[in-house]
């Protein structure tokens, strides 16, 4: 209860709902009061989704201390999947699913959905009986899986600061001092929602689903006769998650399930590894329907288990902060980090609602590529839906 209260509370103290409390640069304590404003105006509960999207945008180059930056911007503009394309493009398609979808992580999650899916899960004998004993070690494991993670990239990255800004985008660290978030500590709060609510529903998808697979009451695939179909359905993964995570955040979106759940993801302007699944349960339900295709689409406990694993951890790099790991003591070695598409709307709120791999946002004119031309573009569509919006109004 007394969680809930404080949640309650802190969604009206909106004097507490930018960074401000974080000591940020003038400019950037001007855009949080900015986006108050709106969100009072709005809804007495959440933050904008349009004010910050209308703020300038002056992006730098590849600069990681241009002092005029809100922090590193990368190169731009932001390259995507040339999946939708015209004409359409199919060996450069092929060639970005090996490429920035496989390698290197997806290769890993892959990877690591094996070692669990051989090592880490209970026998389909034990879980053909629906009982707690399995249901919590699985809990657990995805628990431990997710804190290795992004307990890892915290460490490195926001407590021992092993590469203090250099590829940061944000040049503010997590909050400790404000009342937005629970025991006024944004990290605190991320680990509470990530593990108490995240990884719960999470679990609960995941163990239906292996429910239903130990007594045959979906249909499933051995890899020894359709390996061929269960490998492309291994890459299909990726390309279903970021499909499903469109289609869901922008449901998220519609007033009543921002202001109802999707606003505690969106406190976090300034994320880190723990953000990634940092939801509120309603936002939990919905963003891990993910398992239900498999419900109905022959697949095999492996996929389930590696949709799992992409839906759950993942995050917890595309919101890292950083646009680069830095990798080793040789200068200029370096890993794909966070998401810039992704921060550009934690940043503005009203664009890139889906992943680069299916853009989405394309189609619907909702994709921001990082240029002045998308921000002044991105202006103009929240100009006339507001004036729309307006016409509207008795």
């Amino acid at each position: 209860m007394a969680v809930s209260i404080r949640c309650c509370r802190s969604r009206r103290s909106l004097q507490n709902l930018g960074l401000d409390t974080c000591r940020m640069p003038t400019e950037s304590v001007q855009e949080s009061r900015r986006v108050v404003i709106f969100g009072a105006t709005r809804s007495g509960r959440s933050a904008s989704r349009g004010s910050q999207a209308m703020a300038d945008m002056s992006p730098t180059t590849g600069s990681v201390t241009n002092p005029g930056s809100k922090g590193y911007e990368p190169e731009v503009p932001i390259a995507t999947s040339p999946m939708f394309d015209w004409p359409p493009r199919p060996a450069a398609t092929l060639l970005y699913l090996v490429k920035p979808v496989m390698l290197p992580y997806g290769a890993f999650w892959v990877a690591l959905a094996a070692l669990t899916w051989n090592y880490l899960t209970p026998s389909m004998e034990r879980m053909a009986s629906l009982r707690p004993g399995w249901v919590l070690e699985i809990y657990l494991r995805n628990a431990l899986i997710l804190t290795a993670v992004a307990g890892a990239l915290h460490l490195a990255l926001y407590v021992r600061r092993a590469q203090q800004q250099r590829y940061k985008y944000n040049r503010q660290w997590m909050s400790t001092t404000n009342q937005e978030f629970l025991w006024t500590n944004q990290t605190r709060d991320n680990v509470f929602w990530s593990l108490v609510s995240g990884v719960t529903i999470w679990t609960a998808y995941e163990s239906l689903t292996m429910w239903f697979y130990a007594n045959d009451w979906i249909p499933s695939v051995a890899w020894s006769s359709g390996w061929p179909y269960l490998s492309v359905l291994t890459v299909g993964v990726f390309l279903w998650s970021v499909t499903h995570f469109y289609l869901n955040h922008r449901l998220l979106h519609v007033r009543w399930f921002y202001d109802h759940a999707h606003y505690l993801h969106h406190r976090n302007v300034n994320t880190g590894p723990w953000t990634g699944i940092s939801m509120h349960p309603l936002e939990h339900l919905i963003y891990f329907s993910v398992f239900a295709l498999w419900w109905v689409v022959p697949a095999h406990p492996f996929i389930v288990i590696l949709g799992g694993l992409f839906q759950g951890v993942s995050p917890a790099v595309s919101h890292s902060g950083f646009e680069r790991f830095e990798v080793g003591r040789r200068e200029g070695r370096s890993a794909p980090g966070a998401d810039y598409f992704h921060h550009l709307h934690h940043r503005y709120f009203e664009c890139n609602y889906g992943n680069r791999p299916v853009p989405i946002d394309k189609l619907f004119g909702t994709f921001h590529d990082g240029t002045p031309e998308a921000h002044a573009r991105m202006r103009q569509r929240m100009k006339a839906r507001r004036g729309a919006q307006a016409g509207t109004q008795p």
